[in-house]
C-alpha cells in the first residue's frame, strides 16, 4: 500500500493514464481499444 495513502483522485488519474496508454498501444497494434467490450448495460450502472 502507498504511504501516505493515495486519494481517490490520484487513483482515478493513474487509472485514466493506464487506460490511455493501453488505448495508444492498441491503436499502434491495430487491435480494439479498452472500450471495445463495453456494453450499454455496463454504462447504465
Amino acid at each position: 500500500l502507498a504511504d501516505p495513502p493515495m486519494t481517490k483522485d490520484a487513483i482515478a488519474g493513474r487509472i485514466r493514464r493506464l487506460l490511455a496508454m493501453a488505448d495508444k498501444r492498441a491503436l499502434d497494434l491495430g487491435v480494439p481499444g479498452t472500450e471495445a467490450n463495453v456494453t450499454p448495460e455496463m454504462l447504465d450502472e
